[in-house]
């Protein structure tokens, strides 16, 4: 199967995320396309390839991780089943 993810949200503190920053991680996040069995396993895939940390909070249509390289901001992302 075939995931692509959609952001929801970023969460991070005032000052510490440039506008710069928040817009490639946007587009970063729409363009990944992840191979995986699951719908889990394509969440882990994406948290690997931003480097990020996969918090507990998440289930199998939406991931909460923490991206500690960007002043540890947080980032809600639903995730698609695609043809």
């Amino acid at each position: 199967m075939k995931y692509t993810f959609e952001l929801e949200a970023i969460h991070a503190k005032k000052g510490k995320l440039p506008r710069e920053e928040r817009y490639d991680i946007t587009q970063y996040i729409a363009s990944t396309v992840v191979e995986a069995p699951e719908s889990k396993k394509a969440i882990r895939q994406l948290t690997n390839r931003v480097n990020g940390k996969l918090s507990r909070e998440s289930d199998d249509e939406r991931a909460v991780i923490t991206l500690p390289d960007y002043g540890n901001c947080q980032l809600v992302v639903h995730v698609r089943e695609t043809c």
